[in-house]
């Protein structure tokens, strides 16, 4: 059965690592849904999130291919249950003098931060579940989005 799964890689913080890593699911034909890679607590390693959908045969031969790599230190399949997931979001939406307190008590329904207010737009953040976000972009939409900007699925297990 196809599904996401979350892909937590610790790997040496070396020029190119990324692209590397990028490459193995590209030769393999495995689409990547979402990558997050940033320098983790030890300057010396980079960590990745990779959301890839597919069923669990798949998963696990994509876990044995990235711990082939040279500089992949450690590659965990991520359990939705033990762990805390976050997506980011900034959406600048249309707004009016009619419309701009409709769009401030959605955004305090979501716990959204308003970020900037100007004559014809309004900026906002949002950092929650995959769920949360994609509903909040729902009840945004009949306002006239103008841009989103969204990450990939973030992880830290508990």
């Amino acid at each position: 059965m196809e599904k996401e799964y979350l892909l937590s890689v610790t790997a040496k913080n070396h020029t190119g690592v990324l692209l590397r890593i990028a490459g193995l699911f590209s030769r393999r034909c495995y689409n990547i849904m979402s990558i997050v890679a940033a320098q983790s607590e030890d300057s010396e390693t980079s960590r990745l999130i990779i959301v890839v959908k597919g069923d669990d045969k798949i998963v696990r031969q994509v876990e044995k291919q990235l711990c082939k790599l040279y500089d992949v230190e450690q590659v965990d399949v991520l359990n939705e249950d033990e762990a805390v997931i976050r997506e980011y979001l900034l959406v600048k939406v249309a707004r009016n003098a009619e419309t701009n307190a409709q769009l401030v008590a959605i955004a305090n329904v979501f716990h959204a931060d308003v970020l900037n207010v100007s004559e014809n737009s309004m900026i906002l953040e949002l950092a929650s579940n995959a769920k949360t976000l994609n509903s909040f972009v729902e009840l945004l939409k009949p306002y006239g989005i103008e841009k989103i900007l969204r990450t990939g699925a973030m992880a830290m297990t508990m």
